[in-house]
């Protein structure tokens, strides 16, 4: 009998014990996840106005978050203050809060009487890096972390096919952006890769690109071609991509005009634009009225149609194209017929070629 007590005892203590360390770690994750912001924005949640009166204190403010939602638990947000704050006040003030923070963030910015203030910056289809990085400069970052943040290298899902040595150059997706002014140049990046892959995804471009034969690195690259050939509706998009795969295909150089330009203007980004020497002192790869072939990166940010054009270009077998005098899109099969066209439509804008 006694021997059967102490195991019931034991037994006993035992579950005692387990249900206590069940309780524990239950408590250890309801106040990790207490702590995590209320809701997760597909890029930003709108802040809103807090504010904190003169002399309220830890438990007031907390309960107001709450009542707010901007915090899940005014008890959690309590007890993550008393930990890591002591007596340290709460500085009264109107903040600019949202649902998307998390109390780290919002206790941080309590201390220090900083609102959570938010900027928004701009990139564009058919902008290269040195425009986005005068951008992030612009809107308060330094050159040094800007440089930094291009150099980086990310490991993004967007950059898996991207050459280990080319540069970031055509990654910018276009689009308006918000953060908090406390995100780093790197953050600004990362969630500029994130909109762009949700769009590759979205449009099943990788795979599209792959069976014409060609990585994401690459699409991207002709897209950003495209964009810079082309006049801005779809269809002739669409029929400058075919042009440019059908050059590829047949091992034809590109004779890609925009390329070589940007390459100059890498190498003097001051040189004088009406001088066309350029197009006979760039040397290969970029040089594309004498090499065949893609150059190595994008030649700036291509927008959502020219890389859909890429995926579905037209079923024609165009070999040439120029933009007339009056802003249409001319193609030819051969080179007699180009220069038919050089010769009707384009006598102003073709005397530079």
């Amino acid at each position: 009998m006694a021997k059967n007590l102490k195991r019931k005892i034991l037994f006993s203590g035992a579950i005692v014990l387990l249900l206590i360390i069940i309780a524990g770690a239950s408590a250890v994750i309801w106040y990790q996840v207490s702590l995590m912001p209320v809701e997760k924005c597909d890029g930003m949640c709108p802040t809103e106005e807090f504010v904190v009166a003169e002399g309220e204190g830890a438990s007031k403010i907390a309960t107001n978050l709450e009542k707010q939602g901007l915090i899940k638990s005014a008890f959690a947000f309590k007890i993550y203050h008393s930990m890591f704050a002591g007596n340290k006040a709460m500085m009264p003030g109107t903040y600019q809060f949202a649902k998307d923070m998390d109390v780290k963030t919002i206790v941080q910015s309590l201390y220090e009487g900083v609102a959570a203030k938010v900027f928004r910056i701009t990139f564009l289809p058919g902008e290269t890096i040195t425009a986005s990085e005068k951008k992030l400069v612009a809107v308060g970052y330094s050159e040094a972390d800007v440089e930094a943040a291009f150099v980086k290298k990310y490991n993004h899902k967007l950059l898996e096919s991207k050459p280990d040595d080319a540069s970031l150059e055509g990654y910018i997706w276009g689009d308006t952006y918000e953060f908090y002014q406390t995100a780093t140049a790197e953050e600004v990046l990362t969630k500029v890769f994130d909109e762009m892959w949700n769009a590759v995804q979205k449009e099943g471009l990788a795979a599209k690109y792959q069976a014409e034969g060609y990585t994401l690195h690459q699409g991207i690259t002709l897209a950003s071609i495209v964009q810079r050939e082309s006049t801005g509706d779809y269809e002739s998009r669409r029929h400058v991509a075919q042009v440019f795969l059908t050059r590829l295909q047949r091992g034809i150089v590109l004779g890609s005009d925009a390329i070589i330009a940007y390459r100059a203007d890498q190498i003097n980004p001051d040189r004088n634009k009406n001088d066309m020497s350029y197009l006979n002192t760039i040397d290969c790869p970029w040089n594309s009225r004498r090499c065949a072939g893609l150059p190595p990166t994008p030649i700036s940010t291509p927008s959502l149609a020219a890389m859909k054009a890429v995926a579905d270009p037209t079923d024609t077998n165009d070999l040439y194209f120029l933009t007339g005098d009056d802003g249409k899109m001319y193609y030819a099969t051969t080179e007699a017929g180009h220069n038919a066209n050089i010769r009707n439509y384009c006598k102003e804008l073709c005397k530079v070629l």
